[in-house]
């Protein structure tokens, strides 16, 4: 399927709220390798391409693996390949273009289905618009925060491979790191996991960027997409510090995250490459609605840009604003503690904290969060 039927296929399964896509394969002799690094619910094969050999590929599937639900796609409503692909263990047959309700009709049928009820950990991503723009602040400490209210563990990862500082900044000294989950691919050891993470005294998990620029090279977005999905088995939250906006692993990881906090200053430069950002997700086919803005050193006395201004430009709101303190948050970074222990009561921990509050209970509305002068409270929507 060409790049363009791709984007269009992304972009409906996207758009189903908690549907993460984990791994996209063009070759079916690939698939086994696949699963064994990203377990799956649901399969997806679009038969234009051959459909003959295809279905018979996906009953291989249903015969080998019993507990997944397949679903064919088509451009063709040909009655005798529909019958086919069911008789061959297809659950669902989606004519393409796919009907936004055929598809929420299919996804619901499968839900319900038991044994579909799993619980999996939310992935969170912080990516920086550019260079300084606090994206590590931001993500260190909203995961410090989710790790005061969730129920379960968190763990935080840096994926700036080559000069990521979620370490530094919490004073932590790793004797392991994420190069070392990647070493095999076939699956990720959950007692290594236990062995590559350090605690901070929050409570928080975290798993630091490799050590050296060699082990980072070496790190593919494979290895890294099967390493989030074992965390995300194991963790109520998985925030992420990257992958930084040049990075090549970032657009698989964009298939697998519940939520991205793109973060921004109201700078012309930091203002086009969200532009940029934003053209591309779209043309990729990446569901938007799980995009979140955040101007980071937010000030209204200032030369920058107005919010009112930047969300004209871009024709979509800019959800949260951290407002700027730069004394309190160069001193947190320096002595290596998050706001929620050195500066509990800054206005900057207070934004953060109102971030993760909404990312924990959607339907809440704290008071930091009412109450906040430069916070503005414009969830998840447009």
């Amino acid at each position: 399927m060409d790049e363009e039927q791709a984007a269009e296929l992304r972009s409906k399964f996207l758009a189903v709220d908690g549907l993460k896509i984990v791994a996209e394969i063009d070759e079916p002799a690939l698939f086994d390798s696949a699963l064994r690094q990203f377990p799956a619910e649901l399969v997806v094969i679009n038969l234009d391409a051959d459909p003959e050999s295809l279905i018979g590929f996906g009953t291989q599937i249903a015969e080998k693996y019993p507990d997944l639900t397949l679903f064919a796609v088509s451009s063709s409503e040909n009655a005798q390949l529909i019958l086919q692909a069911v008789r061959g263990g297809f659950r669902e047959f989606l004519i393409h273009p796919i009907d936004d309700k055929q598809l929420d009709d299919a996804i619901n049928r499968i839900a319900k289905m038991p044994g579909n009820q799993a619980e999996t950990g939310r992935l969170i991503c912080v990516l920086g618009s550019v260079g300084g723009c606090g994206a590590t602040t931001i993500a260190t400490n909203l995961a410090c925060e989710l790790a005061q209210v969730a129920t379960r563990s968190v763990v935080l990862v840096d994926l700036d491979l080559f000069f990521g500082h979620v370490a530094t900044c919490l004073d932590l000294s790793p004797q392991f790191s994420l190069a070392d989950l990647c070493q095999t691919l076939d699956s990720v050891d959950p007692g290594m996991v236990e062995k590559a993470l350090v605690k901070h005294e929050t409570g928080l998990n975290v798993l630091a960027r490799p050590q050296h620029f060699a082990q980072a090279q070496q790190v593919s977005l494979a290895n890294v997409a099967a390493v989030l999905n074992a965390l995300c088995g194991m963790f109520e939250y998985v925030v992420c510090d990257g992958p930084v906006r040049t990075d090549t692993i970032k657009p698989g990881l964009l298939d697998l995250a519940d939520a991205t906090f793109v973060i921004m200053n109201l700078t012309v430069p930091s203002v086009r490459n969200i532009d940029r950002i934003l053209q591309e997700f779209t043309r990729e086919g990446y569901n938007l609605d799980r995009i979140q803005l955040v101007a980071s050193r937010f000030s209204s006395d200032h030369n920058g840009l107005s919010v009112d201004d930047v969300e004209q430009t871009l024709n979509r709101k800019i959800l949260w604003t951290v407002p700027e303190d730069p004394k309190t948050v160069a001193a947190a970074v320096n002595t290596g503690q998050p706001l929620v222990k050195c500066a509990p009561k800054s206005k900057a921990r207070e934004a953060i904290k109102a971030m993760a509050m909404k990312l924990h209970n959607p339907q809440a509305a704290p008071d930091s969060e009412k109450n906040s002068g430069g916070l503005l409270s414009r969830m998840l929507g447009r």
